[in-house]
Parts: C-alpha cells; sequence; structure tokens
C-alpha cells in the first residue's frame, strides 16, 4: 500500500499596511499569507505544485481566500505570490530518487 496525496506548507507570510478587516474592522492587523501545495509520498515531499495566497486577520483569524480579497489588496498578494521561494526540502523526495538511481548505476558499473 502506498500512501500519497498533497499538502500545504506556509512558505511565506507579510504584514499589510493601510488597510484594515473587512469582518471584525480592526486595523494594522492583516497578513498575507503564501502557501505552497506539493505532492507527497509516505509524507515526504516531492514536488512542489502552485502557490495559494491568503489574506488574514491577526485579530480575529479570518482567513479569506485571494478570489474574495479587495482589488488593491489582489496587487499587493500577487507581489508578495511572485516574491515567496519555495523551500529546499520540498524537493527532499525526488533528491532521495536521483540518489538512489546514481547509487544502483553505480554499483552496477563497480560490479561488472
Amino acid at each position: 500500500m502506498i500512501v500519497f496525496g498533497w499538502r500545504e506548507a506556509k512558505i511565506n507570510i507579510e504584514p499589510v499596511s493601510n488597510h484594515s478587516c473587512n469582518y471584525c474592522d480592526t486595523s494594522e492587523c492583516l497578513f498575507i499569507q503564501v502557501n505552497r501545495l506539493y505532492a507527497h509520498i509516505f509524507w515526504i515531499p516531492f514536488i512542489p505544485l502552485h502557490k495559494k495566497a491568503y489574506s488574514i486577520c491577526g485579530h480575529c483569524k479570518q482567513l479569506v481566500n485571494k478570489n474574495q480579497i479587495p482589488p488593491d489588496l489582489q496587487k499587493k498578494a500577487k507581489k508578495v505570490k511572485q516574491a515567496s521561494k519555495t523551500p529546499w526540502w520540498m524537493f527532499t523526495g525526488l533528491l532521495a530518487v536521483i540518489l538512489f538511481v546514481l547509487f544502483l548505476s553505480a554499483s552496477a558499473f563497480f560490479n561488472s
């Protein structure tokens, strides 16, 4: 049995100035959070997929998807999303497979 699927990991979070929460109307407590979706096998990340941006209120903890973010804040979310880099650990499964193939080919070369 192989356990596979996908998960999200937080890769960046930045505060937003000059905006207030639409739900609780608290000012200066909004954040743009960028998550990266990745595929995993046995909970070992293999391939990073796509990024998602959210707006989060630090006071009431309301999470707003990119589609529901106000237009002026969507520009900021897009910039933060583009500036967010994929962490190296999301490639660990792929790196392990490459190292295993190299090990097998080297052992076959030295044994013959």
